[in-house]
C-alpha cells in the first residue's frame, strides 16, 4: 500500500476544449509507471516511442515500438526515476509526449501531495473530461479535421476517413463522451499489475 500518492492533472495540449484527466498515483512508482498510466487513462495502446521532459531533462523507456536511437536525443531511463524524487525536486509541472509522429503533448500537473486512503486502490482515476483522440490519426489537426468530417457529409477531406478503420469510428465516436467507470477499473489494473 502507497504511503502517499500525487494527485497529478494530465491534459492534453492543443485540444479545445481540454481534454483531460484526475488521477492519484503512488509517489513509489516511477516515470514509467506513471507512463502506463497515462496509456490507460487516455486509451493509448503503448506502441510508440514516448518522452517525459522534467526540469529540462529528458526521460523516456522501452515501449512496444522498435527502440532506436537519434544521435542528438538520449534520453534518461525512465524506469529509474521516482515520482517521489520529482516532488523532491520541488517539480510540479512538467511534459510527457507520446508518438513522436503524431505528437501527442501532455501536460502534467502535480497538484498536490496526499497520505493514502487504504480503502483506494492505486493509482486511481479521480476525474476526467473527453474523449481522446484515436491513436494514429495524425495528431491535434487531424482530429480536429476528422472530427469536422465526421459531421459533415460535404467536407471535402472526408473521403480519407472513409476507409477502414475511420469509416465505421466516424459514425460512433463522440468526443464528448468519457467513460469513467471503464476508466476507473483499467486504471486500477495498473497497480494490480505492479503487486
Amino acid at each position: 500500500m502507497a504511503q502517499q500518492v500525487a494527485r497529478m492533472r494530465i491534459e492534453m495540449r492543443g485540444t479545445k476544449p481540454k481534454i483531460w484527466r484526475r488521477v492519484d498515483v503512488p509517489l513509489s512508482f516511477t516515470l514509467m509507471s506513471l507512463h502506463e498510466v497515462i496509456q490507460v487513462a487516455f486509451e493509448w495502446h503503448g506502441g510508440h516511442l514516448i518522452e517525459f521532459n522534467v526540469g529540462g531533462r529528458s526521460f523516456s523507456g522501452p515501449t512496444k515500438e522498435e527502440t532506436f536511437v537519434w544521435d542528438f536525443w538520449e534520453p534518461e531511463d525512465a524506469r529509474k526515476i521516482k515520482l517521489r524524487t520529482i516532488v523532491d525536486w520541488g517539480i510540479r509541472k512538467f511534459d510527457y509526449t507520446y508518438d513522436f509522429g503524431d505528437d501527442w503533448r501532455h501536460l502534467i500537473t502535480i497538484l498536490r501531495v496526499l497520505d493514502a486512503d487504504p480503502r483506494i486502490e492505486y493509482p486511481a482515476l479521480v476525474a476526467g473530461a473527453r474523449r481522446a483522440p484515436p491513436e494514429n490519426i495524425g495528431g491535434v489537426w487531424a482530429f480536429y479535421d476528422f472530427l469536422e468530417a465526421a459531421r459533415d457529409p460535404d467536407h471535402p477531406g472526408r473521403e480519407r476517413y472513409e476507409e477502414w478503420p475511420w469509416q465505421q469510428l466516424m459514425k460512433s465516436f463522440d468526443p464528448d463522451e468519457f467513460d469513467e467507470e471503464s476508466t476507473r477499473y483499467r486504471i486500477a489494473q495498473v497497480g494490480k499489475n505492479r503487486s
